[in-house]
């Protein structure tokens, strides 16, 4: 059975969608079977991962349409090695279809019941708000990975995000905090340096021991709709989200 992550932090900015993105073209290229799911309205990870304007299926038609499961032959292909559940505008209005529903909060956990089985891991790119789509994809997942900004702002976030899953957890059980990613790192910045020995000291053993570096080729290969691996193979943002995802892994097996 795949393992299902959520990548969530309340605060927007802080590069989840490209984390989820790099994340699991990394967990690909270390061969492993990997759906990305784009839980957001913003639909940025759908708009960085593919160009079709057209989908046959969408994360909205769950929501909505009250659908109970998902064929793998209706996702995106993106890679042979990497899938896409993507989001359409629509999905701005699931939250009034949602709080019709009795089942609300367990939608997309059920829905993906059907597709757990075919790949090893799972990842919900989830919304900068704590809403009935976050609360979804929390209570679909296992593991919770947060990327943060190295801001004193951060610290709280996290507190609150740690509170959320706690409360979740009469609900989804195993729901734990995986682990928290410095982003967006800058080794000339004082701060980033001392909010990273903040976190340290708050969350042991959480913080991933890899930081991903503020990078220009990042940005460049988000406008290309390329993951760094792919866009810029031999930098340096390559190399760190391919330890990332080793070190990912690790934690899966040690505590999921």
């Amino acid at each position: 059975m795949g393992k299902i992550l959520s990548i969530a932090n309340q605060k927007g900015g802080v590069g989840k969608t490209t984390a989820t993105f790099n994340l699991g073209s990394a967990l690909t290229a270390l061969d492993f079977k990997v759906l990305l799911i784009d839980n957001d309205p913003q639909c940025n990870l759908t708009s960085y991962c593919t160009s079709i304007l057209d989908f046959y299926t969408t994360i909205d038609d769950l929501y909505v349409t009250r659908r109970k499961s998902l064929d793998v032959s209706e996702l995106v292909k993106l890679g042979e090695k990497l899938f896409l559940l993507p989001a359409e505008e629509g999905l701005v209005g699931a939250e009034h279809y949602l709080a019709t529903r009795p089942d609300k909060e367990y939608v997309l956990k059920n829905a993906l019941k059907s597709l757990v089985s075919e790949f090893d891991f799972i990842i919900i790119d989830n919304p900068p708000a704590l809403n009935m789509l976050t609360v979804n994809g929390l209570i679909s997942s296992e593991g919770v990975i947060v990327p943060v900004q190295l801001e004193y702002f951060s610290l709280e976030g996290i507190v609150f995000l740690q509170r959320t899953i706690s409360s979740l957890q009469e609900k989804n059980p195993g729901l734990k905090l995986l682990g928290i990613i410095p982003n967006m790192f800058n080794d000339r910045r004082k701060l980033n340096w001392e909010v990273l020995e903040a976190l340290k000291k708050e969350f042991k053993g959480l913080i991933f021991e890899t930081k991903i570096h503020d990078s220009v080729k990042v940005a460049e290969s988000s406008g290309h709709g390329e993951s760094i691996l792919k866009y810029a193979p031999t930098s340096r943002s390559s190399q760190e989200f391919m330890e990332l995802a080793r070190e990912v892994v690790s934690y899966v097996e040690a505590n999921l």
